[in-house]
């Protein structure tokens, strides 16, 4: 069977927010109606990834973080979309992406075997039921924050999907720099993510005195340890 193309954990970018360097298949909805935004420009910076104590640094880390700005006021609507994760290999893919609130996300099976995909997170929890190749499930992500999501008949399969509501997010590129685009003037928080770590957030006003440097240890591994659907050990 063919594999999908590749694709980049990540971040998705609706109007006015920056663009990814890959974003999985989405289709946003058309743009609340929203007070007019007095942008001031464009935040530029660069990411460090390190290995906390005991955990290890891999080639490819970069491409899981994001980075997103969450204003204090003033900013454009997040456009809610739809995206694909893909059962493939015994394994999602990406393994890791973010969403605007509001998103739906479909699981497509493309192995020749049986997947479950489910979620026990609060206020986000899903059960997708099994089913064979070639068939598909969604959800719909109606609460913000970090979603775990796992396969009840593989215990080594997981996703992490961050759902925030902003439009300013995007995923650095493999020397971890990025930029954030058209961001509201103001007051706000330039925020970064990755599934190994939790979420890191520093004050950061518009327009920006120059280019920022974010610095985020690794302290998670990369399956966590997590129960079945019913909550009990695989």
């Amino acid at each position: 069977m063919r594999k999908p193309a590749a694709r980049a954990p990540v971040a998705a970018a609706p109007a006015a927010a920056a663009t990814a360097a890959s974003v999985p298949a989405a289709e946003p909805e058309p743009a609340r109606a929203a007070a007019a935004v007095v942008e001031s420009g464009t935040l530029r910076g660069q990411l460090q990834l390190v290995a906390a104590a005991g955990q290890e640094l891999g080639a490819d880390e970069m491409r899981h973080a994001v980075v997103y700005y969450v204003a204090d006021q003033g900013a454009a609507p997040a456009r809610p979309g739809r995206y694909r994760i893909y059962t493939h290999n015994k394994q999602f893919e990406p393994e890791s992406m973010v969403v605007p609130l509001g998103s739906t996300i479909s699981f497509p099976n493309q192995d020749e075997i049986l997947h479950n995909v489910f979620s026990v997170t609060p206020k986000s929890s899903f059960d997708l039921g099994i089913y064979g190749e070639g068939k598909s499930a969604e959800y719909t992500f109606k609460q913000t924050g970090l979603v775990l999501i796992n396969c009840n008949v593989h215990h080594a399969m997981q996703a992490n999907v961050l759902v925030i509501d902003t439009p300013y997010f995007t995923s650095p590129g493999s020397d971890g720099r990025f930029e954030l685009k058209n961001l509201p003037a103001g007051s706000g928080k330039l925020m970064v993510w990755h599934p190994r770590a939790a979420i890191q957030a520093i004050t950061q006003g518009m327009p920006a005195a120059g280019p920022v440097v974010l610095r985020l240890a690794l302290t998670k591994p990369r399956i966590s340890e997590h129960l079945n659907k019913e909550r009990k050990p695989y």
